[in-house]
């Protein structure tokens, strides 16, 4: 074998992994992950998650050296405790998010506030958003009457504010001024609600 079929083969196999890693968004759609409730089990990754996606430029409102243990140690035991947490599993990594939970007044008993959604960056368009926001629903729908509302709040440029209209959530106002970009600018954030069709007060 000589060394130019040896360079040709290798040269094809580097292009190969490459083209498997590197998805296109229809492929993207086939991919066998699992949607399941988180669980403390989750903790690394779920850390991991978070700063992959606050590395990106307006991926989460806190940067990635904002992403620390004591940060995901509280936001996963309110999840756990006092809200909900939804995660999506793909070959035993975690590719998407969906933690929510109530605020420590008791007046605020029946909201969702606190919490975020987030998806991998390589697995964003992919509908796993979607379909965490559903495991959602479902659940508050079925088992959770004693909650009336779910609220989000994100920046005005977040495309993502189009789907979660879709998906039922109502804009109720604009906090102007209220994100500071990295290059210095301002940018309004939306409060928007999802409302649970199953409430009952006395839940």
């Amino acid at each position: 074998m000589n060394s130019s079929y040896i360079q040709f083969f290798l040269i094809s196999l580097i292009f190969i992994c490459f083209s498997s890693y590197a998805m296109n968004p229809t492929e993207k759609s086939k991919i066998n992950y699992v949607i399941r409730p988180g669980n403390a089990q989750d903790r690394d990754n779920l850390k991991l998650l978070y700063r992959q996606v606050a590395a990106i430029p307006g991926g989460l409102a806190r940067t990635a050296d904002e992403i620390t243990d004591d940060y995901i140690d509280k936001i996963l035991a309110n999840a756990l405790t006092k809200g909900l947490i939804f995660v999506a599993e793909y070959n035993g990594q975690l590719i998407g998010s969906l933690l929510k939970y109530k605020l420590e007044p008791k007046v605020f008993a029946h909201v969702l506030s606190e919490g975020s959604i987030l998806v991998h960056p390589d697995f964003q368009g992919s509908g796993i958003g979607t379909n965490l926001f559903l495991a959602l629903f479902k659940e508050l729908e079925e088992h959770r009457p004693d909650i009336y509302r779910v609220e989000i709040v994100a920046r005005e440029s977040n495309p993502a504010i189009k789907l979660y209209e879709r998906l039922g959530f109502k804009k109720e106002g604009r906090f102007e001024g209220r994100i500071k970009n990295s290059n210095g600018s301002f940018e309004a954030d939306i409060p928007m609600a999802w409302f649970n069709k199953s409430f009952k007060p006395n839940a």
